[in-house]
């Protein structure tokens, strides 16, 4: 099954995203991988070293 990144383009939109989940995302100046429980909910990752924000597709659905 592949994971499909939607790119949310500003870290105050992808941490207000979070919030609404039910997550509260710390360090967003580093590239991880956040979870709630088992599910994988987001990522933030270094590209051409900027950091970007991405959700994952089928989260997009359950909020």
């Amino acid at each position: 099954m592949e994971h499909r990144l939607i790119e949310i383009k500003g870290e105050v939109l992808f941490e207000e995203y979070l919030h609404s989940l039910g997550v509260t995302p710390r360090h967003l100046d580093q590239e991880q991988e956040i979870y709630l429980q088992d599910r994988h909910l987001a990522a933030i990752r270094r590209v051409k070293g900027e950091l970007r924000f991405f959700l994952h597709a089928a989260e997009l659905t359950h909020a």
